[in-house]
């Protein structure tokens, strides 16, 4: 075979080579998105909306966007809060996040959102406050805040490119779904009275007896529990 030959085969196999290699990282979930300029976003205004107004405002300085780096990351911006002087409209212990209602006896439900707004003032993305927020543990703490404390928040987002400025949106609620708990245990305590109600009418030995005397002491304390939950509805 000639020099010239062997030279263009070898050359259609590096452009092949090039070819599959370029397709591979192509289809690759961890692609680079291409770099976006730095973003800095100001509060459209330092009041909060909504049940926590009075209560929190939000820290006036330059936030700066945190673009996702990779295809499947989101971009993200963390706002940061300050208690002020008016008084919370729930009990510091016994308020939950929304999603952490279905799993508790707290009384409200309470949370932040947020409203993205563009250069014209327009709002072109939001998180409200009852959605599931970036990180549970600091919509947690911030609902705990005292007084001059402050804390931080992350939202995040698929796009900010666009974004602006922002306004912070809050929410609270009573917990609706605090009477599905409680019926869940009713149906408990139910199944506990006709079991003990079945020990006590079979009891033909002293080992049942002492059986059906732990599940009526049973009885007491799950009877107490009831109690304690109804003077959390009627509260």
């Amino acid at each position: 075979m000639s020099n010239k030959k062997k030279l263009i085969l070898i050359g259609v196999g590096v452009i092949i080579l090039i070819s599959l290699l370029s397709n591979i990282g192509g289809n690759s979930d961890s692609t680079p998105q291409e770099p976006r300029e730095e973003l800095i976003l100001k509060a459209a205004q330092t009041e909060i909306k909504g049940d926590l107004k009075g209560c929190y405002e939000i820290v006036d300085k330059n936030y700066k966007v945190k673009f996702g780096q990779k295809s499947y990351e989101n971009d993200v911006v963390t706002i940061e809060l300050k208690r002020i002087s008016k008084d919370l409209p729930y009990d510091r212990k016994n308020v939950v996040i929304f999603p952490e209602a279905e799993e508790s006896l707290a009384e409200n439900c309470a949370g932040f959102g947020i409203e993205i707004l563009n250069i014209d003032g327009d709002v072109i993305d939001k998180k409200s406050a009852n959605s599931t927020p970036y990180s549970w543990d600091e919509m947690t703490a911030a609902l705990q805040l005292l007084p001059d404390e402050t804390t931080t928040i992350a939202f995040h987002f698929d796009d900010l490119s666009e974004a602006s400025s922002f306004r912070i949106t809050s929410l609270i609620q009573p917990n609706e779904k605090i009477k599905t708990t409680i019926e869940k245990e009713a149906e408990t305590l139910i199944d506990i009275a006709k079991e003990a109600s079945k020990l006590s009418s079979d009891i033909e030995t002293e080992e049942a007896l002492e059986d059906a005397k732990e599940a009526l002491e049973l009885l007491d304390e799950t009877m107490e529990l009831t109690g304690k939950m109804l003077n959390i509805l009627e509260h």
